[in-house]
């Protein structure tokens, strides 16, 4: 299988920070770069897609000392320059190129990072009709996928589990303003004509949620193949066990690329100082807040919390406001 780099999500983005890299090589050494996107991380191992299809790579030795101004380890989903020796089979990375968008998390109580996947255009947030369903935590993937600059849509899957699946629906689009939502049904291939149109040539969609609902199946049918391990589900609670363990980037038939995430049980946004796309209501309204800093959480003459008691935005959006600014109020300590 042979695919362009356009379709693989090459753009003048990329384009322009490989030119620089390749024009500051060593005239001898050009011949042998070409750039390419990762596919697979597996430990100090990378499987990438170039022009003349897969291969494998490790990282060069400049690279493994890592610098402050740089991106960190490659990723999935990372662009590449590559450098090809003759009569070596796997390729040496020489270059991270500069990320679009970047999907992290905050690990170790909110002192470090952790990439999850970077120059993603859309990120599909699974959940499910049945224990899995939490609000909160959905609020928080929507607020990272946000803060990522990536765009967020909520798929419902496993809905054929609730008889009644409008007041899940209702619950989902409160999370956002003009949220995209999805019920579908990925063992029985329902609802999954209204995701194609996502998928379009060299953009690049992830799949993230909890384990057990439904992310390798939804895989599977999305790419007409069985790629990711199912596991069975349990009769107990309709959840099914834990299976995808590494993230793999897919091209989709048709066109669009596909990255499956393991399970996330839960997430912090990570480095969201700034507004994520869609605050721009809740800004607004911040600038009749009595006070200039306002935290919107229990100052006296707060608008935007008036906003919420007039049904002007839900309570769920402003949380996720909050956990993006990192201004969430912590739950009282039991005494």
């Amino acid at each position: 299988m042979s695919l362009s780099l356009e379709a693989l999500g090459w753009s003048p983005f990329f384009a322009q920070a490989a030119q620089a890299f390749v024009e500051a090589a060593a005239p001898g050494d050009r011949p042998r770069l070409e750039v390419g996107r990762v596919v697979g991380v597996e430990r100090a191992a990378y499987g990438v897609w170039t022009a003349a299809g897969p291969a494998g790579a490790v990282l060069a030795g400049t690279l493994r000392q890592g610098r402050a101004d740089e991106p960190s380890a490659p990723v999935i989903g990372d662009w590449l320059v590559l450098e090809r020796l003759p009569g070596e089979p796997t390729l040496r990375i020489v270059q991270v190129l500069p990320r679009r968008t970047t999907f992290a998390r905050a690990v170790k109580g909110g002192a470090a990072e952790q990439v999850i996947a970077v120059n993603v255009d859309l990120v599909f947030i699974v959940t499910a009709p049945d224990e899995d369903f939490d609000l909160e935590r959905l609020g928080r993937y929507v607020a990272a996928v946000q803060a990522s600059g990536a765009r967020p849509a909520v798929l419902l899957n496993k809905a054929d589990l609730a008889e009644d699946r409008a007041p899940y629906l209702e619950q989902l689009r409160s999370l956002a303003p003009d949220l995209p939502v999805h019920e579908v049904a990925a063992a029985q291939q329902r609802g999954l004509e209204a995701l194609r149109p996502y998928f379009r040539e060299g953009v690049t969609v992830a799949l993230i949620g909890s384990s057990g609902v439904g992310k390798s199946t939804l895989t599977n049918r999305l790419l007409g193949r069985e790629v990711a391990a199912t596991g069975e589900v349990r009769a107990g609670d309709h959840q099914g066990r834990h299976t995808t363990t590494a993230r793999s980037l897919y091209p989709v038939p048709g066109g669009g690329l596909l990255i499956d995430n393991p399970g996330l049980r839960d997430i912090a946004v990570w480095d969201a100082g700034a507004a994520g796309a869609g605050w721009e209501e809740i800004e607004a309204l911040a600038t009749e807040c009595r006070f200039r800093k306002c935290t919107h959480t229990t100052e006296p003459g707060c608008a935007v919390r008036r906003a919420v008691e007039r049904g002007q935005i839900t309570a769920a959006f402003l949380k996720g406001y909050q956990q993006a600014q990192g201004r969430a109020p912590r739950p009282a300590r039991k005494r």
